[in-house]
This record gives C-alpha cells, structure tokens and sequence, in this order.
C-alpha cells in the first residue's frame, strides 16, 4: 500500500508528488503505461478512480517526466491538481 501525506513543496519531507486529473480511462492508462517502458518502470503506475480521475504519485525527482506522462494521456496540464508531500510503501 502507497500512502502521500501533503505537505509543503518547500518541506525537507517532500519527496514526491500526487496528480489527479480528470478525462482519463482504466483502458487509456494501462495502454500509456504498456507503451511508455520509462513511464511504467519510474513512475510504478498509477490508477483511475470511477469518475475517471488520473491518481498518479510519483518520486519529486520524476516530475518532468510525470508531466509529460500525462499530457501524453490527453490530459490538459493546466486542468490537472498537483500536491506535494511524503510517499511511503506500507506493508
């Protein structure tokens, strides 16, 4: 399990980002992913919610390539929410 707490963009603790954008499919994401090797492997996936809302948490470092990953989905960038924060794999 991945949790993201929120945090400043400025905090020391801020290691990755949450995007949520809307107009995405399960189907549309999981054929970017299959056809974008780096994204897959860098960015871990991501998921669709029911109203097709993109949740994607990705490493701060990755966010240039998260960005264009998802404008690559069709997704207009200016319409996507980005938070900052700590993401950590719960066992």
């Amino acid at each position: 399990m991945l949790t993201f707490r929120c945090l400043p963009r400025t905090s020391p603790e801020t290691d990755a980002v949450e995007i949520e954008a809307p107009g995405v499919t399960a189907a549309r994401l999981h054929d970017a992913l299959l056809a974008n090797p780096q994204a897959r492997d860098e960015l871990g996936g991501g998921s669709v919610t029911l109203d097709g809302r993109l949740a994607l948490i990705a490493p701060l470092a990755e966010l240039p390539l998260a960005k264009k990953f998802t404008q690559d989905l069709g997704v207009d960038w200016d319409t996507a929410e980005v938070r900052y924060g700590d993401a950590e794999s719960v066992s």
